[in-house]
């Protein structure tokens, strides 16, 4: 069995936070969690070291299974810390803040250990490589001479813990260290095909959002409501009441327009329908306001970790005329779902005299809502 030792105890100033960026939340769940669950998925024991100041919050997260080690001055502090912990022949260092590490590419690295006592994953260099000095460039370097270091970074345990024990100097990583110690030994190198963003600056936190497997940065959901216009009802549509003869008959205020906007954003993320949520053979939803289900719905997709990116929807109608009240309709929607106007398109148009709209006999209402992911 092996172990990966997950290094979460830096402060990560540079990621302008106001927590650890190893706490930081992506898609409702702190960063450390990612490289975390991969590791735990092939079968690896796990040796977190952490800062005494994010252990509460850690705790949190992570079962008992899950060994805790209180952190040291600098990252080579920590790394010796968590590896007096480690039991197993092997073990894997790796970057809490690198969440985007794949399960190949550690299994691509645990492949190469059966047969090296210390591997490195790397990325090739594709920029032109220079050596300057203030601020002026000196000269050009042959690129394909050197890579850029990546973690995990994995060793028989005995030696890599051994090289620590016997130094007390700070290197830029655990490689850096085993060649100091082992200087006449091979390094092995596994080039990683695939994202592995250490994130160190704000911007790195959206490329992660957009990057991490299995969380979709984007929903869309589409619906199509009609209803029937009928005497002794009130015009309800976009939450305003409208001065016409006839309303729109339903078990709610039957608003057409927030109707198809609310089954569009619960289509978005697979909930259902409508129906399932508000039927009408309850008399708890009995003329219920449909601008209350809307902020409703909302909420619910909130809670799914996401928000409306934009809405576009159309109103179908012969009368009344909906234009001159396009205005008031988009401000009381994006009011009420606390977006702004610019996110709200609503149109209008008739169906030349056809079909039940036509005829006045009805009107119906389309949307599109686009979610993205908080």
């Amino acid at each position: 069995m092996n172990t990966a030792l997950i290094v979460a105890a830096g402060t990560g100033s540079r990621a302008g936070t106001s927590q650890s960026k190893i706490l930081y939340p992506i898609h409702n769940k702190p960063l450390f969690m990612y490289s975390l669950e991969t590791f735990l998925s092939l079968g690896y024991k796990i040796v977190l070291v952490v800062s005494k100041d994010d252990i509460n919050d850690i705790k949190q997260y992570v079962s008992e299974d899950i060994k805790l080690v209180i952190g040291g001055k600098t990252r080579s502090e920590s790394v010796m810390l968590g590896l007096k912990e480690v039991q197993t022949p092997y073990v894997y260092i790796h970057d809490a803040a690198r969440p985007l590490i794949s399960k190949q590419m550690v299994l691509e690295v645990e492949k190469a250990l059966e047969y090296h006592d210390a591997v490195l994953l790397a990325e090739k260099l594709t920029s032109a490589l220079k050596k300057y000095e203030q601020s002026e460039v000196t000269s050009s370097l042959n690129r394909n001479e050197y890579l850029l270091s990546q973690t995990p970074q994995a060793f028989l345990t005995e030696k890599i813990r051994y090289a620590y024990i016997r130094n007390d100097l700070a290197y830029d990583d655990d490689i850096s260290l085993y060649q100091a110690f082992y200087p006449e030994e091979k390094i092995y190198v596994v080039f990683n095909t695939e994202p592995n963003l250490k994130v160190t600056y704000p911007q790195d936190f959206l490329y992660v959002k957009l990057h991490l497997e299995g969380d979709e940065p984007m929903r869309i959901g589409h619906s199509f409501d009609i209803h029937q216009l009928v005497d002794n009802r009130s015009l309800i549509l976009g939450g305003i009441q409208l001065p016409h003869h006839k309303g729109l008959l339903g078990h709610s205020d039957a608003d057409v327009l927030l109707h198809a906007i609310s089954e569009a954003m619960l289509g978005a993320l697979g909930l259902g329908d409508l129906g399932t949520f508000y039927p009408d053979t309850s008399s708890t939803f009995k003329d219920i306001s449909s601008m209350k289900i809307l902020i409703q719905v909302y909420d619910m997709i909130r809670q799914k970790g996401y928000e409306i990116g934009n809405i576009d929807t159309t109103i179908y109608a012969e009368q009344p005329k909906i234009n001159p009240y396009i205005k008031e309709i988009k401000q009381n929607i994006a009011k009420s779902l606390n977006i702004s106007p610019d996110q709200v398109s609503v149109k209008a148009t008739t169906y030349e005299k056809m079909d039940a709209i036509g005829k006045e006999d009805a009107i119906a209402a389309e949307a599109v809502v686009l979610l993205k992911k908080v």
